[in-house]
């Protein structure tokens, strides 16, 4: 079963790079605008024994993590508290909102003005990123909880503690986990935007100054390297998920 999944999930990508490695082979595309599979192979491997691919990645997964947790610790209390609290809800959603469909590279004037160059700024745009999806999912998980469960714990004596507790986030998390890879996703994303800009180390920074040195084999090696890595961390977040809920996936089995 398992070797018959990961059969479908290579397939088609093998016929993607089949057909890449062909028409480059034959002249139709251009290697210098758009190197063939072998040449990115080649690529990689220089940036790996040179170390600059690792100090990179490294950089970039810091920024990421970083302020993908600090939005963790802000968007999910911060939806429990709006879904529960009907009063907090009604002051604090409308801001929220409002500041919701600012795009997060448009932060990236004011958050170099504020934090300028380094790994603040990656810091801020991944937040920006990755919160709202978080909140969003979590503040709607709480509210779509089912009443049963809540009076059921209320009858038993349950303190507003424990039912946040014990009763609202482990009935919430199968809709908060989507939430939080999307905002990892998104801010994975944030985080290559802000080194174009405001870094001096990570895949975007590599990528513009191989861009600017018109090395375009080390540009597009680095975006693969960011769609394996965010495809890495989305089936980690997934695992997690699983390890978190299973009796989640017993109930879809």
């Amino acid at each position: 079963m398992l070797a018959t999944r990961v059969a479908r999930h290579t397939a088609g990508w093998l016929v993607i790079v089949a057909v890449w490695q062909s028409l480059a082979s034959f002249g139709l595309i251009s290697s210098f605008l758009f190197p063939s599979p072998m040449e990115l192979i080649d690529a990689t491997m220089d940036l790996l024994l040179d170390g600059s691919l690792v100090r990179h990645v490294a950089a970039s997964m810091e920024r990421v993590l970083t302020g993908f947790g600090i939005a963790v610790l802000v968007g999910i209390p911060l939806g429990v508290l709006l879904g529960w609290f009907r009063w907090v809800s009604d002051v604090l959603l409308p801001v929220i909102e409002a500041l919701r469909p600012i795009p997060p590279i448009a932060w990236t004037p004011i958050a170099i003005l504020w934090f300028g160059i380094g790994n603040a700024p990656s810091y801020f745009l991944v937040f920006i990123g990755a919160v709202f999806p978080i909140f969003v999912n979590s503040f709607a998980a709480v509210r779509n909880v089912d009443r049963t469960q809540i009076n059921a714990a209320l009858c038993l004596g349950a303190g507003p503690g424990l039912l946040i507790r014990d009763v609202l986030v482990p009935a919430a998390l199968p809709v908060i986990f989507p939430g939080l890879r999307i905002g990892l996703s998104v801010g994975w994303m944030c985080v290559v935007a802000a080194e174009l800009i405001a870094a001096q180390s990570g895949l975007g920074y590599m990528i513009q100054q191989s861009r600017v040195l018109m090395q375009t084999r080390y540009v597009v090696s680095g975006m693969v390297t960011i769609g394996v890595i965010g495809f890495a961390m989305s089936e980690a977040m997934g695992l997690l998920e699983r390890r978190l809920m299973p009796w989640q996936q017993r109930s879809t089995a």
